[in-house]
């Protein structure tokens, strides 16, 4: 794509802002000291001020809206997803924005304490304040109609997702997915067993290489809550976190995260700096979900690896690999997301999604907002939390603002399967990671998903791909026969 000059310096410009503050956000989470993320959390709340005031200048947005009207393709494209943005904070005043974006970083900072000490109460005067200071942003926003902040906050996320769309969506999962986890999720215990790091790191080191993870490119450390940051495609951060008593765990979110990363370094060049470089999430979770599901959890995967698993952890020897993969692909109904079976998995995010209407919506108790959390996965999945780092404070979405994230995990999972469906039928999966061709699968979806970035919606891919429009029972009738018509 070729751009006006002034156009090509505001990206240059925004990519600057967008390259420090991230960069100071991911070392915040992974290597800074504990003692230096104030001042960190000051300098960011500076760089944030200036970087909204220097993305927003009149002037500039004045330009933009003349300019628009010259161009076709996917430049016109480009500058109009740009003003969309614009015009949508164009009336919020840096003032407002930067007070918001100190709350963040105090916010999250508050919850991870308020986490490892599992105290709600030290968390909930801050997520207080983030919901009202989140409201009043949104509330200058040229679509704030006076009662939709929700549907705002999902739109932020996947445009043009709203609760009605959402209700209809979680609707077919209540009444398709709930009747049958009773009977399915029977859990396992095999792998209650503690192992220790060391060995965990260097299994770490075997998935990776089968994977084929370049590390001129990719960079992997650990944190509290696994996540990714792509800096460019050719510069991509992931973390995971290892549990001595649960081996699977640390493996799994790293097939997750590569599953992100790998969507940001296939993105073309040309889309660097743009807003196609930023695809919408449930674009980004249906390649993160697919990678971990459908590649991450099958039989084939696994034919290749498990005779090096059991080479590095010697307490599972005696334990045959249909014992292995029955295992892994157990349901259970268990108390935190991201360890969740796939089954299971967006009965977490309905929950979620349900407590968050009610945040935005303004009809929640905060003061028994944990219990009201609990309730809902006891009516839901016969159990209940026994703490709050167990219950309301496992995920860090709310702390950071996130509102209407959630939705799109169980969103990008239903891609997923769809996408998975359709790549089957082109090429044999199943062969290419017997014989540790991974990249036959990466170059798939390179080519049919991952160099457009948000150039394309991920609806528009779906179709193309698949020859259909996009279809939520794909992955309903994956799960069903995943966890009940193969073990009835």
């Amino acid at each position: 794509m070729k751009f006006a000059s002034f156009y090509q310096e505001y990206l240059n410009q925004l990519a600057a802002f967008k390259l420090a503050l991230e960069t100071i956000s991911y070392e915040q989470y992974t290597i800074a000291p504990e003692k230096g993320i104030p001042y960190s959390n000051k300098i960011l709340g500076i760089l944030s001020k200036n970087q909204f005031e220097y993305e927003n200048n009149k002037e500039i947005i004045t330009k933009l809206e003349s300019y628009v009207s010259s161009l076709s393709g996917l430049e016109k494209k480009e500058v109009s997803l740009r003003l969309k943005k614009l015009l949508d904070q164009q009336s919020l005043p840096s003032s407002t924005y930067s007070e918001y974006v100190d709350l963040i970083n105090d916010s999250m900072m508050i919850w991870h304490k308020a986490k490892s000490e599992n105290n709600y109460d030290l968390f909930k005067p801050y997520l207080k304040q983030v919901i009202e200071k989140k409201k009043e942003v949104l509330s200058y926003s040229k679509r704030y109609n006076g009662s939709n902040l929700y549907d705002l906050c999902l739109d932020e996320y996947e445009p043009g997702m709203n609760q009605e769309k959402y209700d209809l969506f979680f609707d077919r999962i209540k009444t398709k997915l709930l009747p049958i986890i009773p009977k399915q999720a029977k859990g396992t215990h095999l792998f209650d067993k503690n192992i220790d790091i060391t060995r965990q790191q260097q299994f770490m080191n075997i998935l990776c290489d089968f994977l084929k993870i370049d590390f001129s490119e990719i960079r992997m450390d650990t944190t509290e809550h696994p996540f990714t940051s792509s800096f460019s495609n050719h510069d991509t951060r992931i973390t995971t976190h290892f549990y001595e008593d649960n081996v699977m765990s640390a493996i799994f979110s790293t097939i997750h995260e590569y599953g992100h990363a790998l969507y940001g370094l296939q993105i073309d060049d040309e889309f660097m700096d743009t807003m196609f470089y930023e695809p919408y999430c449930a674009a980004h979770e249906s390649q993160s979900r697919l990678m971990e599901n459908h590649i991450g959890r099958s039989t084939s995967f696994w034919k290749a690896l498990y005779p090096k698993f059991i080479e590095v952890f010697d307490e599972f020897k005696d334990v045959s690999f249909d014992e292995f993969m029955d295992a892994i692909c157990t349901s259970e109904c268990s108390f935190i997301r991201t360890e969740a079976d796939e089954l299971t998995y967006p009965i977490h995010i309905l929950i979620r999604y349900e407590i968050e209407k009610k945040l935005l919506n303004g009809t929640v108790d905060y003061d028994h907002l944990n219990e009201l959390w609990n309730d809902k996965y006891e009516q839901y999945l016969g159990i209940r939390p026994e703490n709050d780092s167990q219950g309301i404070l496992q995920d860090i979405h709310w702390s950071s603002g996130d509102f209407g994230y959630f939705p799109s995990y169980a969103l990008g999972s239903a891609y997923a399967a769809q996408l998975y469906h359709a790549m089957s039928k082109e090429i044999n999966v199943d062969e290419a990671l017997e014989n540790g061709h991974i990249e036959v699968i990466k170059d798939w979806l390179k080519m049919n998903v991952h160099h457009y970035g948000a150039s394309k919606s991920m609806e528009e891919i779906v179709e193309e791909v698949c020859h259909e429009p996009f279809n939520p029972d794909y992955y309903i009738d994956y799960l069903i026969d995943k966890y009940v018509s193969k073990r009835s």
